[in-house]
């Protein structure tokens, strides 16, 4: 009875995870259907599995001068954006997690609210801001502008990488004369670097994937991929293949992106699971 019970529940578990596998798969499965399909047999019921397969939507998509210029901005605005997050992040996660200060939790929960609001409410007043300083639709300003959703969010995930490392390393560091700088960077860095890189990944994700901000602070100089996308949606018709075709382009980076590095993202979100 153990053992059948045991097959059960393994079939059960199997399952549902080939179920869950399914769901998030099948959505990509259409996209990519519909990015190599001709524009006629897109919506055909049933499908038509015979269709010719076709690169003609890749080729129009990458010919667009103006949606490769959206895949560089994206690129340039993912860079700097997490490079911005990090420096931001992990000192001030290092002070949160081991200096003693007097309203902690009320900056930690402030940093959570932040993070929670919806991106569109600070829209309005960066736009204004944005004009008079000469940051509207540029890669600076929308880097900018990202940091106020990705600096909580990294705080919060290194803040808890940090707090796994002993005390009495940094303890030691400081009777062996290292600053407070110096401690962070031999010491801290080293060893939450998996961490550190889950942090940078997800941002990076989160910042390619962004559209909502991207769409009102750029107007063509820093449009990014997602940007880029939405604009094969016409007035008088829907360029589905076309739209298809740059939506697997813009999944593909962060795809292979997270494929290579997802044993970094395994071992940081793992990293402060178990106190030693």
């Amino acid at each position: 009875m153990r053992t059948l019970g045991n097959v059960s529940r393994r079939i059960f578990t199997y399952g549902i995870a080939l179920l869950a596998v399914l769901v998030t798969l099948f959505p990509i499965v259409w996209l990519l259907n519909v990015a190599v399909r001709p524009q006629r047999e897109v919506f055909k019921l049933p499908p038509n599995l015979g269709a010719p397969l076709i690169l003609d939507h890749f080729q129009a998509v990458w010919a667009n001068e103006g949606f490769r210029n959206s895949f560089m901005n994206s690129v340039w605005v993912t860079s700097i954006g997490v490079v911005l997050a990090l420096a931001i992040a992990i000192p001030a996660a290092y002070g949160l997690s081991r200096f003693r200060i007097s309203a902690k939790v009320l900056i930690g929960v402030w940093l959570l609210l932040v993070y929670m609001l919806p991106e569109f409410l600070f829209i309005l007043p960066m736009y204004a801001l944005y004009q008079v300083v000469g940051l509207y639709d540029t890669h600076a300003g929308l880097a900018l502008i990202y940091q106020v959703h990705s600096v909580p969010f990294a705080i919060w995930l290194i803040r808890s990488f940090f707090h796994d490392v002993p005390g009495e390393l940094d303890d030691s560091a400081r009777i062996d004369g290292c600053s407070y700088f110096g401690t962070l960077w031999r010491i801290y860095i080293p060893i939450t670097a998996p961490g550190i890189a889950a942090t940078a990944i997800l941002t990076a994700i989160w910042i390619w994937n962004e559209l909502t901000i991207a769409l009102a602070l750029t107007f063509s100089n820093a449009h990014t991929i997602t940007v880029g996308v939405s604009s094969f949606r016409g007035y008088a018709a829907m360029r589905w293949g076309e739209m298809a075709a740059a939506s697997v382009v813009a999944i593909v980076p962060m795809l292979l992106f997270a494929l290579i590095a997802q044993k970094y993202i395994v071992k940081g979100l793992t990293l402060g699971s178990v106190k030693g």
